[in-house]
């Protein structure tokens, strides 16, 4: 391998594209002549990549695919927060707590995929609020938890502002944790 190897090897895809001058153009050729090795290279190059993308398959279809994916997620995101919302309310001894805490994942991997503080806030906050409602406002469980309806919001109220304050902490370790790794 001689020195002028690299600057061939560097100017084969602007040959083979051929998009050099005229000079530059003969001197790529004269090398390809004296050096197998850069010939071979030049012999690789031009076998074709495979594609990657489906023929015959239309964007619209590709569309849905992607729709299908997202729309997934998303009820899988809406199904762990509900589930996090019975399973705050319905634990009231010290596992309860366990359960808050993990608002904080939640809100953290929600933000970390949708890249949005709104959909995380919506996320954690709507599946409990109904929860919270259908537990304090509702005779479902047996018994009213306020005396009157007044009372019983205001229990649901608290408790998912409660639930949303852990939620915006796992909201700002998620920020940071892209920050970090805009950074690196």
């Amino acid at each position: 391998m001689n020195k002028e190897c690299p600057v061939t090897q560097d100017l084969l895809p602007l040959y083979e594209e051929d998009l050099l001058q005229p000079g530059t153009k003969q001197f790529v050729e004269e090398h390809l002549k004296s050096c197998q090795e850069c010939r071979h290279i030049a012999e690789q190059s031009q076998i074709p990549l495979p594609v990657e993308v489906e023929h015959g398959g239309g964007s619209k279809k590709m569309m849905r695919k992607i729709t299908l994916k997202l729309t997934t997620i998303q009820i899988f995101f809406v199904a762990i927060a509900f589930i996090l919302a019975m399973g705050t309310t319905v634990m009231n001894n010290n596992s309860g707590f366990i359960f808050i805490l993990t608002y904080a994942l939640l809100g953290a991997v929600t933000y970390l995929f949708y890249r949005s503080i709104l959909i995380a806030v919506l996320l954690a906050g709507i599946p409990n609020f109904v929860w919270n409602c259908l537990l304090y406002m509702t005779d479902w469980f047996g018994e009213f938890y306020g005396g009157n309806f007044w009372e019983a919001f205001s229990i649901a109220l608290t408790s998912v502002i409660v639930h949303l304050i852990i939620t915006f902490i796992g909201i700002v370790i998620g920020f940071c944790i892209l920050k970090i790794r805009e950074e690196n």
